[in-house]
């Protein structure tokens, strides 16, 4: 078995230190953590990772991190971020041996199309604008080749490992649906159109309000468009759209409109609701019955929620035998 040898601390910093090299970061206070800029933070077999390797693998993920947390809190969830990058990439070098025992190979004509691919896709062709990102990132072209030929070659490995394994059979479908047949639920729905007058405040306003709301009514049932209506004289917040609402159960709307909506045949014009200060015509467009969504309509839904359940199994299972048979280190 190899042996290892902590490489020596060059400089110490903390890892919030690294908020200043972010866009637009405000200088963040140093305070004493043993955490090294540099230095060894695993090893797999022969291959070292460092730690700025890790820190460049968790980048993308500093800016969020800082927006959200600060203090010890900020301090933890780096710390968090920085395992995490860590352990992607050991699992990464672990499935890229696992490749190269196997006497896998990506041609170099797979790697530049796929380079070529990037640049037409995400730079629009410009190759210059390509060069220059990989410039600021202090990427040569061939250490981002090598990038592209690892992810090919995990995306291989994980194919073959995990995606082509991953089997879900009908009946676990069918079982699936039927021990969680209440995440599928669907419960009582209307949609309606409503046309709301204020009453006033007088009586004499009152008066006049109940007036024009009976004659409303009376258009209505007539035969007048409900929605061209409400556009007309609602004085409601959904005037615009035809008084009409969308989707919703008869237990959120509000207290005086519940029953009408429950009991209500569709199509009819309700008679006159009226409360301390509104008068309300109501039209029920729509009923959906409470009930169960079909097997069939959840059927796909189901399927790709348990195959990722079962890649997600399968690659665990596989990241476990990999570490068994191979030497890693990792070092706090």
């Amino acid at each position: 078995m190899r042996s290892a040898c902590k490489f020596l601390v060059i400089v110490a910093l903390p890892l919030s230190a690294f908020s200043q090299f972010l866009p637009g970061a405000q200088p963040q206070p140093q305070q004493p953590v043993s955490i090294e800029i540099d230095g060894y933070a695993a090893k797999v077999n022969d291959r070292v990772i460092t730690r700025g390797e890790v820190r460049e693998a968790m980048a993308p993920a500093l800016p969020e991190i800082y927006r959200q947390f600060q203090g010890p809190q900020l301090e933890e969830e780096l710390q968090k971020a920085f395992n995490k990058a860590r352990e992607e990439i050991i699992e990464r070098v672990l499935i890229m041996e696992a490749f190269e025992e196997r006497g896998g190979m990506i041609p170099d004509q797979y790697v530049n199309d796929e380079i070529k691919r990037v640049i037409n896709d995400r730079f629009k062709g410009d190759k210059a604008m390509f060069e220059q990102q990989l410039a600021e990132q202090k990427k040569t072209r061939e250490e981002y080749a090598d990038m592209i030929r690892e992810q090919m070659a995990v995306g291989m490995m994980t194919s073959e490992e995990v995606s082509r394994r991953a089997r879900i059979t009908p009946e676990q479908i069918r079982e699936e649906y039927e021990s969680h047949k209440e995440t599928y639920f669907i419960p009582e729905k209307v949609k309606y159109s409503i046309i709301v007058l204020n009453k006033g405040t007088t009586p004499e306003d009152q008066a006049v309000k109940l007036e024009e709301a009976q004659k409303i009514r009376k258009k209505l049932i007539d035969g007048a468009d409900f929605s061209e209506t409400a556009k007309a004289v609602s004085e409601g917040s959904r005037a615009a759209d035809g008084g009409a609402f969308p989707w919703l159960q008869p237990k959120d709307v509000r207290e005086e409109l519940r029953e009408p909506l429950r009991s209500q045949p569709v199509g009819e014009i309700s008679e006159i609701i009226e409360t301390d200060t509104q008068l309300y015509i109501l039209k029920v467009d729509a009923r959906r019955q409470p009930g169960y969504k079909p097997f069939d309509e959840v059927r796909n839904d189901i399927k790709n929620i348990l195959t990722a359940k079962e890649r997600a199994r399968l690659r665990a299972r596989w990241i476990e035998r990999l570490k068994a048979n191979n030497y890693i280190v990792i070092y706090d």
